[in-house]
């Protein structure tokens, strides 16, 4: 498919709207005309988001989404200020506040309740995409967070460019010069507290790992492992999409869940098996350990036959003589 080239209207902040038009180009995030919701935080990246996004000459229709999370003192400012803003300038305004994020895996929560309001909002207003202002930055702080957690090839290859519904037209720019775009065309912004608050991954990897290494190797050391996290997403695609192939032809439904000949399965190299696995049981949380456990035993001749793995409840992974099945 020939990607859609939006022309860019001139003026201050051109050289910089004129890349973010070259990424959206190149991975067609966006037709002609259509809705778009763009989460708007009101910190330099979406302010910057946006107005770039109405420079495109696409005859987008930008519907401005703004999440409080009330976990700063300004929360309420930050969102009055955001919505008279883009209301002045024209757009369709929604906003949602969050209640009762506090406790553990804040972060998580407030990313879901994110999303599930623009995800949301864009079914109602019929949007197809949600556009949202994550940089390079973002990428490479999300993967350098994952490493310190496990993650494997997908979850290292960071944020992606375009991920179902959504789109990050700035994920080549670097967050210094989102902020110097809204200097350079008067675009008032505020700085988010989120950034640096600690009980968040991304704000601690951001002071403590990634600051360092910028400080010792330079900003082409950033871009660089913006490039590997690319290379390990063209990776990670081009697997799952071989690993979804096999599963067709060799998965067969049972009366409990999912068999496959083992033969068959033994013949793959573990990076298949887990990914034929992994969709065997679907997108549940903390399921790695099982299946990797299932994998070692795979992997181990003497423990290969009549094991069964708890993957999480209700659902066990059984290797026996001749099948690997998945019983839900």
């Amino acid at each position: 498919m020939k990607a859609t080239k939006f022309p860019v209207a001139g003026g201050p902040g051109f050289d910089l709207a004129e890349r973010i038009a070259r990424t959206v180009a190149q991975h067609d995030m966006f037709s002609s005309g259509e809705k778009v919701v763009v989460a708007v935080s009101g910190g330099p990246d979406s302010n910057c988001l946006l107005h770039v996004l109405g420079r495109l000459d696409a005859d987008l229709i930008p519907i401005v989404a703004h999440v409080d999370h009330g976990l700063s003192d300004r929360s309420e400012e930050i969102g009055a200020a955001v919505a008279r803003s883009a209301a002045e300038a024209g757009y369709d305004v929604h906003v949602a506040r969050a209640h009762d994020l506090e406790g553990s895996n804040l972060h998580a929560r407030a990313r879901d309740f994110r999303y599930s309001f623009f995800h949301g909002l864009a079914e109602r207003e019929g949007a197809d995409r949600v556009a949202t202002g994550h940089t390079l930055d973002d990428r490479v702080e999300t993967t350098l967070a994952r490493l310190v957690h496990g993650a494997g090839t997908e979850g290292l290859a960071g944020i992606p460019p375009i991920e179902g519904m959504r789109v990050r037209p700035l994920i080549d720019i670097r967050r210094a010069e989102t902020r110097a775009y809204c200097e350079e065309v008067g675009l008032a912004f505020f700085d988010d507290p989120a950034n640096e608050d600690a009980r968040f991954d991304r704000a601690r990897v951001r002071a403590e790992v990634l600051a360092p290494i910028e400080a010792g190797w330079g900003e082409g050391a950033v871009r660089a492992m913006a490039a590997s996290a690319e290379r390990l997403r063209e990776d990670a695609v081009a697997l799952r999409g071989l690993a979804d192939r096999l599963y067709e032809e060799i998965a067969t439904e049972t009366e409990d869940g999912i068999s496959f000949d083992l033969g068959q399965v033994l013949g793959f190299p573990r990076a298949l098996r887990r990914r034929l696995l992994e969709r065997a049981v679907g997108r549940v949380r903390d399921r790695a350990g099982g299946i990797e456990a299932a994998l070692d035993s795979l992997d181990d001749p003497q423990r290969r036959s009549g094991v069964r793995f708890a993957v999480v409840e209700g659902i066990e992974i059984v290797i026996g003589r001749e099948s690997l099945q998945v019983r839900k």
